[in-house]
This record gives structure tokens, sequence and C-alpha cells, in this order.
């Protein structure tokens, strides 16, 4: 009797991941006691963020069990349609369905990104950087299928890169567009499309706007608003946590205190990647911090991105700054106001935000008119 193969997702099956060091999440597709063929799912997680099966203790938790739900739900779907013409599902009939899909790579265009990144070879942040395109891409739904490949579609993908984050500056959405180009041109010299629909579309660069950062009385403002409202007191508290620690909101969302935190000489410091980039990070959490973390007993209040910068906006209002907050200018918060603007040496700074190059951190010392006052204050005592 005909019957269908078993198709899960399994975790590490290389046992590589660690709480430090990262593991694959697979699609295993079981046809006999012999035969199995594992697929990628572009999901990569650390050892305590998958349990029973599930993807857990992550910032897009959701996000990611929904992409493996859609990977069992398609490769079950072909396995549905080789019995439907009476055939066995063997690893042989099995492989030649999906290639024939559409040509070799079928006609998932995310799928075949993937397949490409494998073999160039990419440095270990430069591979960070494509997959977040390619799953900012996939969180989209714009462009699926390399029928989907057309102008108006990439003009479609560059609207929702700028209302998706108002945060997201040019620069950034020119880098996306960037990244995508190279997959884009693949498929065009292996045939599959007939052209690149950047022929007819030109992604802007643009510049990067000064970073902007509350000061100290600003900060002290929004500290001591006094606020009604449940989810404005928490989303207000949550910023405050980060203009102390640095977190983005990535970061805060998947931060576990139990985890996350060591104790140093009585103090205690946050020591682990950071969601986006990877990189270690390194940061005290400063009385403020802990504060908020006392107030919660140690579990911080979630909201999503969006909804988080919502209230940040009903909050200034409040408070009567024309700043725009948001998790970016508590972050930048954080590294001026609270850290160069007491002399904390560059080199600590980095080292606390997760910075990939100190050249990032440097952008933030520019915008610091009070380190250039005190600098001239000491020479001209001295001088």
């Amino acid at each position: 009797m005909l019957k269908l193969p078993k198709v899960r997702a399994v975790f590490d099956r290389k046992k590589k991941s660690s709480t430090i060091t990262t593991g694959m999440v697979e699609i295993e597709i079981t046809f006999n006691r012999t035969q199995r063929k594992t697929l990628s799912s572009g999901v990569e997680l650390y050892s305590n963020q998958w349990e029973d099966g599930v993807v857990v203790r992550h910032a897009e938790s959701k996000k990611l069990n929904k992409q493996i739900t859609e990977l069992i739900k398609k490769y079950e779907s072909i396995a549905r349609s080789i019995l439907q013409e009476g055939e066995e599902v063997t690893y042989q009939t099995f492989s030649a369905a999906l290639e024939k899909k559409s040509g070799k790579y079928g006609t998932d265009f995310i799928d075949f990104c993937y397949d490409v990144m494998d073999r160039r070879g990419l440095r270990a942040s430069t591979l960070r950087a494509h997959k977040c395109t390619l799953e900012t891409l996939r969180e989209s739904q714009i462009i699926r299928t390399f029928d989907d490949l057309t102008p108006e579609n990439i003009k479609k993908f560059d609207t929702w890169l700028k209302k998706q984050d108002p945060d997201r500056e040019q620069p950034t959405i020119y880098n996306y567009h960037k990244r995508l180009k190279p997959y884009i041109n693949e498929a065009v010299s292996l045939g599959i499309i007939e052209e690149s629909p950047y022929l007819r579309f030109k992604a802007e660069r643009g510049k990067h706007k000064p970073k902007e950062a509350l000061n100290e009385e600003e900060l002290a403002a929004v500290r001591s608003l006094e606020l009604s409202d449940e989810s404005l007191s928490k989303a207000r508290d949550l910023f405050v946590f980060c203009c102390y620690t640095g977190l983005a909101h990535a970061d805060m969302d998947a931060f576990d205190f139990s985890r996350d935190v060591v104790t140093v000489h009585g103090c205690n410091y946050i020591d682990k990647q950071r969601v986006k980039t990877g990189t270690k990070y390194y940061t005290p959490i400063l009385p403020p911090a802990m504060t908020v973390l006392e107030k919660y007993h140690y579990h911080l209040p979630r909201f999503s991105q969006q909804a988080y910068n919502r209230l940040l906006k009903c909050i200034g209002v409040l408070v009567g700054t024309k700043k725009n907050l948001s998790s970016h200018i508590a972050r930048y918060t954080f590294a001026t106001t609270v850290l160069l603007a007491h002399e904390v040496p560059i080199e600590s700074v980095s080292k606390m935000m997760g910075h990939t190059r100190i050249q990032i951190t440097q952008v933030y010392a520019k915008i610091l008119n009070s380190s250039v006052e005190k600098q001239a204050e000491r020479l001209a005592n001295i001088l």
C-alpha cells in the first residue's frame, strides 16, 4: 500500500548548537528505514530556543514557527501529488518532483537564494546580513516565486521597507536591494527569468540622518512622567531600560534575566549575542535599568516593535519633546548621554553596544558637543 513519508522539523542534526553557537533547523523527510532527505529551513537557533519541535524564547518565534510549518506543508503537498499519480514516494521520485516544480530550483525564489548563498562561501558577518535580507523579503510576502520578480513588486517591497519600520533609513533600504541583486542576476544567468527587475527600478542610495539622542534633562523628564495608562507606563519603563542598557528592541524582547545575566564583583552584566548581527556584547545593568527589572520581577513586558514605537510616540508628546522616541533613540541615548558624555572610553562603548566595527561607535561620538567642550576646558586649564 502506497503511503506518505513522514515530514518533520529537526534541530541541530550535526550537534553544533550551544547557548552561544547556533544550529540549523532542517526539514527531514523519511521515506523508509534506509531513505531520508533533509532540506534547509533557513532557520538558525541557539540550543535553548528549540523545545518540543517549536521555536521558543526568540524575538521572532511566531514568524519562524510559521515559516517551518509552511515548509512542512509544502513538502507534504509534493508527496501527496506523487501518490495521486499512483507512484510510490521515494527519495528519487520526491527529488524529481521537487525539481520539476519549476526547473531545477522549484518556484520558490527564496529557496533558490539560500541555495546560491550556501555555495558562495560568504564571511560570517556578510552571511548574517544576507539572511536578514532574505527573511525580511519573506516577511513582506511580496516576492515569493520567480514570477513575482517584477519591477512593480520590487517597488512594492521598497515601499513596504519604509512603512514597516519608519526608523529604517534610506541607506539601509538601499543595502537590502544591493544584497538581492546578485541572486536575481544569478537567476537571469541560469535562464530562470528573462531580465532583472532592477533594470526598470533604481533604489536611491540616500544619506544617513544625524542620529538623535535624549539629553539628560529629556531623559529625566521621561523617567519622572506620571502615567495612568498601563500600556504607556510599561512602554516608558522598557524605554528607560533600553536607555540604560543599550539593548535594541529585538534583544530586549529576547532578554532572559536568569539566562543572560552574570554577576561580577557584585555588579550584574548582560552577556550574550545580538539577535540582529550575532555579535557578542557585554553591558552592565545600571541602577535605573535594575529598578525596571525589579518592578516587573525580572520578566520584562513585551510589545511588538510597531506597538512599542506607537506608544513611545504618545510618550514623546506628553513629555513635550520634538524628538521621535523609538527603540533606536534609546540605544543612541545609552551610547551618548549615558556613556560617552561621562567619558566612558569608546572601545568600552563599542563592546557594550555589540558593534561589529568601532567606526560605527565613532558615529555616536560625532554628535556629542559636550565632549568637545569638556576637552576644550581641559586644554584651557593646561595651556
